[in-house]
This record gives structure tokens, sequence and C-alpha cells, in this order.
């Protein structure tokens, strides 16, 4: 046990001093170089490898160093280490020993899969938020809403600003919102479908127009039934956006200039508005609706 503990020990420092110099002595510009080269020439794969080049860099900044520690550390304590290696060894030979040599054997290759298991589960997670890393950095997932459009973030922010956590909020829309759900947890959401998109898959920048509910298509019982506190209008197909109303919500207008400037022009229909009493809805031919969050 000894010699294989001063192989290891001599293995680390042999990874770890040369790996801390080599890069701490070279700029992070070195690496993102290094990264940019071997990425497609396009400007998406350039920036990612720009930014990954500098994570990586950071990531073996810190553990490198923290390896020579340890390292070293094995080598100043190195009768302790030998001993702590031998009686766990030991003891783990103990709690692995089954009555039957064939169970004894199946045991510790399953021990040593599951362990295995674990460091490559480890590693690929690793690698994954350095491939990622240009976009998140350190913010979560709900904060950034990957995979959707700069316009449907600009919702949901807006949406997540006005309104309580626990409002319930009716959402008209020519797009398929059913993610919203997610982002503004714990809030309540109910967005009818119309039943010629339900099977209908989006295109991206509306080049398939849905079909969808204006408000002045609901009836009093379906409003009456689901109770809505908010109900949020939002359309940017041709078929269903209006011109005339694109200023009419001052509040998100606010929202939007604090975030693009006080220049900023709305191209598409957000409505935010406090649900009102059945009496002030337009009149509307009755349809069959369910509510569904």
């Amino acid at each position: 046990m000894s010699r294989l503990v001063r192989l290891i020990l001599i293995l680390m420092l042999l990874i770890s001093v040369p790996g801390t110099v080599y890069v701490w002595l070279m700029p992070v510009e070195y690496f993102q170089t290094w990264m940019i080269e071997r990425a497609n020439p396009d400007q998406y794969s350039q920036f990612a490898a720009h930014e990954q080049g500098q994570a990586l860099t950071v990531l073996l900044r810190i553990l490198l160093p923290l390896l020579a520690i340890l390292t070293i550390a094995g080598f100043i304590f190195y009768p302790r280490v030998v001993q702590l290696a031998t009686h766990s060894w030991q003891t783990l030979k103990q709690l692995t020993s089954l009555q039957q040599l064939g169970r004894t054997y199946l045991f510790r290759v399953l021990l040593i899969s599951w362990f295995i298991l674990g460091l490559v589960h480890f590693a690929g997670g690793v690698s994954r938020r350095i491939e990622d890393w240009p976009w998140y950095h350190f913010r979560a997932g709900s904060e950034m809403m990957p995979n959707i459009s700069d316009s449907n973030r600009d919702v949901i922010r807006f949406v997540k600003e006005a309104t309580e956590d626990d409002a319930r909020i009716l959402v008209l829309s020519d797009q398929k919102l059913f993610f919203l759900s997610y982002y503004l947890l714990p809030r309540k959401l109910f967005h009818p479908l119309h039943p010629e998109s339900e099977f209908v898959l989006p295109k991206e920048f509306q080049q398939r127009q849905l079909k969808a509910y204006r408000l002045s298509d609901l009836d009093t019982d379906y409003l009456e039934q689901i109770s809505p506190d908010y109900i949020l209008e939002y359309y940017e197909g041709k078929d269903y956006l209006e011109n005339d109303r694109l200023l009419e919500d001052t509040r998100w207008l606010e929202f939007m200039r604090s975030q693009y400037g006080p220049d900023y022009q709305p191209s598409f229909n957000v409505r935010l508005k406090k649900y009102q009493e059945p009496e002030s809805l337009p009149d509307a031919t009755p349809q069959k609706q369910e509510a569904t969050p």
C-alpha cells in the first residue's frame, strides 16, 4: 500500500505543480485563442469558444492549485496518509465481504461501477456547465429563460413584475404559451387554445399564423368559471395585431422603455389588465370552454 500511495502522489505532483504554473503564467487570451481556432467559423461558435475558454481557464486555475496543495500535504503527512489508506482499504474489504466468494466479487464490481458512474456523471456535469457558460454564467434557467424568443422573455418579466405571486391570469394569444405556466410560478395561468390551432405546430417569427381567441370571443360563464385576477392579451401575428392599440397599456410601455430606452416603440400587442366584472365585458356568442390551467 505504501508504494501505491507514493506512486499516486508522484503522479499528482507531476500533473498539479507544472499545470498550476502553466495556467497561471499564460494569459486567459491564450486559452481563448486556442479554443477559437478549433471552433466553427460562424459568429455563434466563435463567441461560445471565447467564453468557454475563459471559463475553463478559471476552473483550472482553481482546481490545479488545490490539487497541488493536497499533493504536497500528502508528502508532508505521508505516514499518516499511508496509515489512513491501509485502514480504509481493510475496512472496505471487510464491509464488502459476503459469505460466498462469487457474491463478494460481484458486489465489489457493482460498487466500483457505481463509483465510476458517479465520476462520469460529475465530469459530464462540469463539461455541460462549461458548454453553457457563455449564456448562463451564474444565472439560473428561470432568469435566462432559454429557447424562447426575446419578446416572450420581455412579456414574462413584465407579467412577473406587474402581478402578485398568487395571481390567476387568463392568457389570450396567437402563440402557444404553455411555458409561461412554468416561468410565472406560483401564479396560475389559463390559456385557452382555439380548436383550429390545437394540433398545429407553430413556426418561428409567426410564419404560420395560429387561430386564437380574442377577449370578445369568450362568454361570461367561462370567465366566471376561471375567475382570473388579470387578463393578458398578447398578439404578434398580423391577423391579430392592432396597431392602434400598441400604446394602450402604459405599464407595459414604461417597462419596455426602462429596458430599451425612452425611444422604444412596441411592435406587438401586450395588454395586461385587472379582470373586470362580467357586466362590463362585451357580449359574445356563448361557446363551450374548459378552464385548463
